[in-house]
């Protein structure tokens, strides 16, 4: 059940309904919208960097000597369609379609591909004086060498059954529509590149 997970990574349509209304109240509610490969890979890669544990997508660290991205979102996938808790390992793996449903849904969907100009513009259209800076932003530091273009058509096809509606609405939303295109975040630097 959504109890399973931290409030803060379960969908509003999940939150007593009590609790919504105090939190979101009549506010716009957004959210940045990754593509399901990218994802993943930067599960692993936190993984592989010593930054995550179980609690937050799990531990691949025994796919991380040879960087064996294929092998350690091949497992993800079929762990998580394995498993009868859709809301395994705090919520991470739960569709990002979730968090659209439901009185305090996501309304504006952010594109994690051009995060953070993306984020910033969202932050200018609805009147806030802030903008992310490079510099602001955390990166997953394990095997970076490796990306989405690294991951095999079998393991592609799982990603693309369980993150089926994340698809859909990558392509209706930003259009993005080739649920084979290999992704990377072009305006997040490696840390050892920023000056």
């Amino acid at each position: 059940s959504s109890d399973l997970c931290p409030l803060f990574m379960t969908p509003p349509k999940y939150w007593p309904a009590d609790v919504a209304q105090d939190y979101f109240g009549n506010r716009t509610v957004f959210g940045i919208i990754r593509d399901p490969y990218e994802r993943l890979v930067a599960f692993f890669r936190g993984s592989a960097g010593g930054q995550t544990d179980d609690q937050y997508g799990g531990d691949y660290s025994q796919w991380a000597p040879t960087c064996d991205v294929n092998g350690a979102v091949h497992h993800m996938m079929t762990e998580y369609m394995r498993v009868s808790d859709k809301f395994a390992h705090g919520c991470t793996f739960l569709p990002q379609s979730e968090y659209f449903g439901g009185d305090f849904g996501i309304q504006v969907a952010v594109d994690n591909r051009e995060f953070p100009h993306s984020m910033n513009a969202v932050f200018q259209e609805h009147g806030y004086d802030f903008a992310i800076q490079t510099e602001d932003i955390l990166h997953v530091t394990g095997c970076t060498e490796v990306w989405s273009a690294a991951l095999a058509p079998d393991t592609r096809a799982l990603v693309r059954e369980v993150y089926k509606d994340d698809f859909d609405l990558i392509c209706a939303r930003f259009g993005y529509c080739d649920r084979d295109e290999s992704t990377c975040l072009r305006h997040v630097p490696d840390r050892k590149s920023v000056v």
